[in-house]
């Protein structure tokens, strides 16, 4: 049996930890919108970027940089400084983005359409409090390539953070509260959640040796967060500055009624399915980006481009198949999780952003790896505005359905713009546009037996149960012939099998199966 790198090990624990936190954390939302209806989703998941976006600072973006800088100090004392100069620094930044969040939080929440989130927003701001420690260790392991402890924690984080929400849910229904004080014990749960986390990784750091931080130190560590911190978090969080985006603009758009709110609440049952089928892009790039940074400042542009171009196959042969997956099993994941087949037009057409949202992270990634972290930053500007062009161009005369489509072209523009700038570093546009068709191939055979088997079960599916039992079919045998049409085109090398989680072990089984 083929043994993977002790890094390539790292990476696929870091995915699958990835993918089980985000199947917890998707998983949740199916009896919270039972229990709570579309309205209490609604109240839950206006709010939800404001907690979403800091607390992936902490576990993605924030540990990329201060892992980018721990690779480059010098002596374990001097790491030990910089490290608690990154602490010291996100701490005031957190402190003042509390207070901030705190005072603001009935502005905040007429902005958002609904006076009445004030008090969420202002629960959800006490979390930030979390973020310095939990990036600071997550980046300290994940300097020395190590990212197990990382992996753990987040699993660990998310099944308390669930199981204490979901407590606090069941408790809260029968006590009759309403939608928005269901929504403020869901982030209260959100802070013991994030206590167990950091108080495992302290453990696994063993110890936590105190180290005295020279002035200059904390100067340069404050000004690299607000600076490459900035641009690599504000870029990496792109599905959730789309949701911040919906936020602001659904409600407001379309009337701000209460039938608004309820189509607010149907339009995010979409969301958490396109952030776990785009999952493995985020773990993956962004696990890369250490090694990726060393080739490219140590001069190996070869090294530096095989790597960029191995990204971006394994990306988007994921991407292919879970955007057409995605679309095809939506009328069942709605019917099978969320009671009723409410809004699945509009699904379908978010679910379209998947791959445009892969892309855009791709690229943005590929970008961070070659110090071009405000180009990236800048993309995702550009798809902010686009997004909400398209949301006042198409919203109030199609709803959800229009907030749907500007959240695909928002992502189709960021990965144009960033494509565009990494052509001018490292050109790969020859190499994508035989990459594509490639991919086209492996992924029309899956389309064609997606939608006939779509279309055999609209007429055949009558209830919750069939439709889950239909859904559990499709995956698995459109799973099986996808797999297979990689293999035997060979689009993925046996190095890029390895990043994808399982790789080995089908690597194994086709092999065997070949011969």
């Amino acid at each position: 049996m083929r043994s993977p790198s002790k890094f390539a090990q790292g990476v696929v624990l870091f995915a699958l930890a990835g993918y089980v936190s985000k199947l917890i954390s998707f998983a949740y939302r199916v009896p919270y919108q039972n229990l709570a209806g579309d309205f209490g989703l609604y109240a839950y998941q206006t709010v939800y970027p404001f907690a979403a976006i800091v607390a992936s600072l902490g576990i993605y973006a924030m540990p990329v940089v201060i892992a980018k800088i721990g690779v480059g100090a010098k002596g374990t004392n001097r790491k030990l400084e910089v490290l608690w100069g990154s602490f010291y620094a996100l701490l005031l930044l957190s402190c003042m983005l509390v207070v901030t969040v705190w005072l603001f939080a009935p502005t905040l929440a007429r902005w958002l359409g609904d006076e009445q989130l004030a008090p969420a927003l202002r629960v959800i701001s006490l979390s930030y409090l979390l973020m310095p420690a939990s990036a600071v260790l997550r980046g300290a392991f994940q300097s020395r390539d190590d990212l197990r402890p990382s992996a753990w924690s987040q699993v660990l984080e998310n099944f308390v953070r669930v199981t204490v929400m979901l407590s606090l849910l069941w408790i809260g229904v029968r006590l009759g509260k309403d939608a928005y004080t269901l929504s403020q014990y869901a982030y209260g749960a959100t802070l013991i959640g994030g206590i167990v986390s950091i108080a495992f990784l302290v453990y696994r750091a063993r110890s936590v040796k105190f180290m005295k931080v020279r002035r200059t130190t904390f100067r340069s560590g404050m000004k690299l967060l607000l600076t490459t911190g900035f641009a690599v978090g504000f870029a990496s969080l792109g599905i959730l500055w789309m949701q911040l985006v919906d936020s602001f603009t659904i409600v407001n758009l379309m009337g701000g009624t209460y039938e608004a709110k309820v189509s607010k609440g149907v339009f995010d049952r979409g969301y958490p399915l396109v952030q776990f089928a785009i999952l493995f892009t985020t773990t993956i790039g962004m696990a890369n980006v250490p090694t990726l940074v060393r080739h490219y400042r140590a001069g190996h542009l070869q090294k530096t481009t095989q790597g960029l171009r191995s990204m971006i196959r394994v990306t988007t042969a994921i991407a292919g198949a879970a955007t057409i997956g995605l679309m095809g099993v939506m009328f069942f994941l709605n019917v099978a999780l969320f009671e009723d087949e409410s809004g699945t037009r509009a699904l379908v057409f978010l679910a379209t952003s998947t791959f445009a949202a892969s892309l855009a992270i791709a690229s943005m990634t590929c970008l961070q790896a070659i110090d071009r972290e405000w180009v990236a930053a800048r993309s995702m500007v550009v798809a902010m505005l686009v997004k909400s062009a398209v949301n006042a161009w198409l919203v109030p005369s199609y709803g959800i359905e229009g907030a749907a489509i500007g959240t695909s072209i928002g992502f189709l523009a960021m990965a144009f713009y960033n494509f565009r700038a990494l052509d001018r570093s490292i050109p790969l546009g020859s190499f994508r546009s035989k990459h594509y068709k490639s991919l086209w191939k492996a992924l029309v055979p899956m389309l064609i037996l997606i939608a006939v088997l779509n279309w055999l079960g609209q007429m055949w599916v009558d209830s919750r149960i069939t439709a889950f039992g239909w859904l559990i079919g499709m995956v698995c045998s459109c799973a099986v012939l996808y797999i297979w049409r990689l293999w035997s085109t060979r689009m993925l090398s046996l190095a890029e099998w390895e990043l994808i989680p399982f790789g080995s072990r089908l690597l194994d089984v086709l092999e065997k199966k070949e011969n």
